[in-house]
């Protein structure tokens, strides 16, 4: 079936363009209205829409997400089109790839090089809890999602699909999601105009000095990646803080927003952690965590799982990664408490373990 033109502006959603947008999932369906709530997160990318059928069908869904870059808004704040692109190519292509934690169903995806927009289940109070970075995971919470990260791990540990020639090799989405990234983003961290901006905010300013010290932070974080190099390359959801993560209404552990590619796992973990848990917690709870997490490799079939001495080791050395990361986080896409807050909790980690002395910087 085709696709229904990309969405350029909010008012694009009308019953036509939605009968066309859930005809794979509904075959035949006819949509009689829509009715648009308000946007919603920081982001001005995404609002629930309320439907009725021709047929009166009430057995379908009534309620539904949809999210875009909507370039026609002419707004920032509705996010830039690489990036909304690589999210749902990510959903849409990489994820059936690996063992997944749960997520919205999503009934349609249209990828373009100016706007890219999805259509996905609605997820109402009953059936999930969404968190937010003023709202930390218990220690059941963070052993789930523990568990839930392990079994997406595990199940493309150290793949040979990784390599040249393979389905996520260097030369595929996967590939190119990761190259942009370790290439082309984070390199931009260190430019010394660049630096200095984002030093200069609440963010920046509520860190401690030798954070803020832009060759100190360069020298851990190139020593840091010559470390992960001797850790397992698997496929992470590249974005696991908070604002991303939800439990279903049985406590399993769900995700959105997807920035899927391959990496080393150190950095998945060592980002979720120190994004989802208070800082008290997180000193009483985090070694037991990553033994967790060992333990829950081996059981889902990884035969090289790391000692839990060697893992703890690598954590410790990837803590540097969040605190560099939330940093230079644009302030288009989180407010600055939420930046302020993940920058700090990562730093006070970062300093707990020790991670410039383990990188010798």
């Amino acid at each position: 079936m085709t696709n229904p033109p990309p969405l350029q502006r909010y008012a694009d959603v009308t019953s036509g363009w939605l009968s066309a947008a859930l005809a794979n999932s509904f075959p035949g369906v006819e949509v009689s209205s829509v009715e648009r709530g308000p946007i919603f997160g920081f982001k001005k990318n995404k609002f629930r829409i309320d439907v009725t059928y021709a047929d009166g069908d009430r057995q379908r869904p009534s309620a539904f997400i949809v999210k875009g870059n909507f370039p026609g808004e002419d707004d920032p704040q509705t996010g830039s089109a690489w990036a909304m692109a690589n999210e749902l190519r990510s959903l849409r292509d990489l994820v059936p790839m690996v063992d997944a934690p749960a997520m919205p169903k999503w009934h349609h995806i249209n990828v373009t090089e100016e706007a890219s927009d999805i259509v996905m289940e609605y997820l109402g109070p009953d059936e999930a809890t969404f968190f937010d970075a003023y709202r930390p995971l218990d220690l059941g919470q963070a052993m789930a999602f523990m568990d839930a990260f392990a079994r997406l791990h595990a199940s493309r540990w150290n793949s040979p699909a990784f390599e040249p020639g393979g389905e996520m090799g260097p030369d595929t989405l996967a590939g190119e999601n990761r190259r942009l990234v370790n290439d082309v983003y984070f390199p931009g961290f260190f430019k010394e105009e660049n630096w200095q901006s984002y030093v200069d905010l609440p963010r920046g300013r509520a860190l401690p000095m030798a954070f803020q010290d832009m060759d100190r932070a360069k020298a851990a974080w190139d020593a840091m990646w010559s470390l992960l190099g001797q850790s397992a390359l698997v496929m992470i959801h590249g974005d696991e803080h908070l604002g991303n993560l939800f439990v279903t209404g049985d406590g399993t552990p769900g995700v959105i927003d997807w920035v899927a590619r391959p990496e080393h796992w150190p950095l998945g973990v060592s980002y979720f952690l120190l994004c989802s848990l208070d800082v008290m917690d997180r000193r009483k709870w985090d070694r037991a965590l990553v033994s967790h997490y060992v333990t829950r490799l081996s059981a889902y079939g990884v035969e090289d799982a790391p000692s839990l001495d060697d893992a703890w080791f690598m954590y410790r050395c990837a803590t540097f990664y969040p605190v560099v990361t939330w940093l230079n986080n644009s302030g288009i896409w989180q407010p600055e408490a939420v930046n302020t807050v993940n920058a700090v909790r990562a730093a006070t980690a970062a300093m707990d373990h020790d991670a410039f002395g383990l990188l010798g910087a």
